[in-house]
């Protein structure tokens, strides 16, 4: 685990984070105490389950949606107050997914310009054309290639149709190639507990469902590691 950065703990799982080819995931590890607990030793664990999710820009605007949520009322159950949220806007975090696409395409011409601007201060003629070079590729570069947002209503795979019926939210559906897809969908229940479900599909069959659950504590904690990083 050298590489992963713990940022949550709770039960018998653990969350953290690692940066592998220029992207961010979060890992889920799963594990169970062997034996019984000893005074002067340390238990030893059982790893039971790890998963990774890409945390992309559309993950991390769910993630912002859900923890910008504010509490609607107290629920008395039993003898506990629980804390009850309103759902996600759906059509507005499709619009912020959209906006940060575009944010991070603004931000790399401006870091680009910029060094353009003390390339030519230096008289770096060889650089300069390189910016220039770049700038252009940026221009005809579509940062959204690959990703859909649109809810595939009229997909050819019965599962995903039945998942969207029974009231799951589209997230985005990313190309891997001209067969493979994965599809990102979501449900969120009323105490702020997220249930993402990565569906693999090959020509509109079902390999796999992955399942990511996350509590409004856990992504508040993410997001808080992930703030104090880039400070």
């Amino acid at each position: 685990m050298e590489h992963y950065k713990k940022f949550y703990e709770i039960g018998n799982n653990r969350y953290y984070t690692i940066v592998a080819d220029d992207e961010m995931y979060i890992a889920s590890e799963s594990f169970l105490q062997l034996g019984k607990k000893k005074l002067f030793r340390k238990q030893e664990y059982l790893n039971t389950g790890f998963k990774l999710l890409k945390f992309s820009p559309a993950i991390a605007q769910l993630f912002l949606a859900l923890d910008n949520l504010e509490p609607s009322k107290k629920q008395r159950y039993d003898s506990d107050d629980l804390v009850i949220f309103s759902h996600i806007d759906n059509k507005e975090l499709k619009e912020n997914i959209k906006k940060a696409y575009l944010d991070v395409y603004s931000e790399e011409i401006v870091n680009i310009e910029r060094q353009k601007s003390e390339f030519i201060v230096q008289e770096n003629e060889e650089a300069i054309k390189k910016c220039d070079e770049y700038l252009d590729k940026l221009k005809t570069l579509d940062l959204m290639d690959g990703i859909d947002l649109e809810t595939p209503e009229h997909t050819g795979c019965m599962i995903i149709k039945t998942m969207l019926r029974e009231g799951l939210e589209h997230l985005y559906t990313e190309r891997v190639n001209a067969f493979a897809k994965n599809v990102y969908l979501y449900e969120q229940d009323e105490f702020g507990t997220l249930t993402i479900y990565r569906i693999i599909t090959v020509k509109n069959v079902v390999k796999t469902i992955d399942t990511f659950i996350y509590d409004k504590k856990l992504i508040e904690s993410l997001l808080k590691t992930i703030y104090e990083e880039e400070r």
